[in-house]
């Protein structure tokens, strides 16, 4: 069954063109688990519309690492098909990215990207950092797409909140504080939802602070409302790793909370940082009121403790 919106991604192995690697690149998608990712699919190699969209990523590849995002391209052609043509053809000289080659077309059937002679379409998926898919566009072989609309898409996605037609970075949101917390708790509304605003205590964070620490108590819950979180963990030998980027609308401090354990990461600002902090009885007391918001938090804490370096 090919993926839907809204639903995980199946994992694959794929191997990959690299410029510059010595030989094929290897890696399961799932290793960029904790970053958003962008893939897309083209028709084939030595095509004339494929290589200016191959291009235009290429243009936009710093923009979209500053994203804190992936870029993957993937075709049914070999690897010895990609190096020829991308290290040949001048329009393709800074693509810098991974080519997956899907010769199995294994990654483009799960993806629901084929057509009847196996060959894919021009098809882009959004992935956030859970490993959901957020977007997905297929497109006919004809027409190439709008590398901006994807960069702009992506933009949209990682500020959490509801964006207008149209919408881009500057423009304000149609999301209030109180919708991140209705966010993350559906089961709240009118006077409950504006109850726990009151309740919730706005804190600020400038780029670079603590806002908790691996090994702390676990005593609140937090929900962030404006900016974005690095979460790190320490390795045996005492090195910061990166888990994952949270942004607004999203969530940390609940699997201590959970699992009555100390904090399992270190979560510090990436820039201005506003989150909205409950105290660890009222985060339980929110979880004994709903049977499926105890569960669906059961889950992720169980996942976010599963994934370690």
């Amino acid at each position: 069954m090919a993926v839907t919106v809204g639903s995980p991604i199946p994992d694959h192995s794929v191997q990959a063109y690299l410029r510059d690697a010595p030989g094929p690149v290897v890696f399961d998608l799932s290793i960029h688990r904790g970053s958003w990712i962008i893939l897309f699919f083209y028709p084939g190699d030595f095509t004339l519309v494929c290589p200016t969209e191959l291009s235009a990523f290429a243009a936009c590849h710093d923009d979209i690492l500053a994203e804190g995002a992936v870029l993957l391209a993937a075709s049914t052609n070999s690897l010895f098909s990609h190096k020829a043509w991308f290290e040949i053809d001048p329009q393709l000289a800074e693509v810098r990215y991974p080519v997956i080659a899907d010769t199995l077309r294994e990654l483009g059937d799960s993806f629901g990207v084929l057509t009847e002679d196996g060959v894919p379409h021009r098809a882009t998926f959004i992935i956030d950092p859970y490993g959901v898919l957020m977007h997905m566009s297929v497109t006919g072989h004809d027409v190439g797409r709008s590398v901006d609309e994807v960069l702009r898409t992506l933009r949209a996605f990682r500020t959490g909140a509801l964006c207008p037609a149209g919408w881009t970075p500057g423009v304000a949101t149609l999301t209030g504080e109180n919708d991140w917390l209705a966010k993350v708790f559906p089961q709240l509304a009118g006077p409950e939802l504006e109850s726990l605003g009151a309740e919730a205590e706005r804190l600020s964070f400038a780029a670079g602070d603590t806002i908790i620490a691996e090994g702390d108590a676990a005593d609140r819950f937090y929900v962030i409302a404006k900016g974005e979180v690095a979460v790190g963990r320490r390795s045996p030998d005492g090195e910061e790793i990166k888990l994952a980027s949270l942004g607004r609308g999203q969530f940390f401090g609940e699997v201590g909370i959970l699992a009555e354990m100390r904090r399992t990461a270190t979560v510090r600002a990436v820039g201005d940082v506003v989150v909205l902090a409950l105290t660890w009885q009222k985060f339980q007391e929110l979880l004994e009121r709903s049977d499926r918001a105890a569960r669906d938090f059961s889950e992720i804490a169980k996942e976010r403790l599963a994934f370690s370096p």
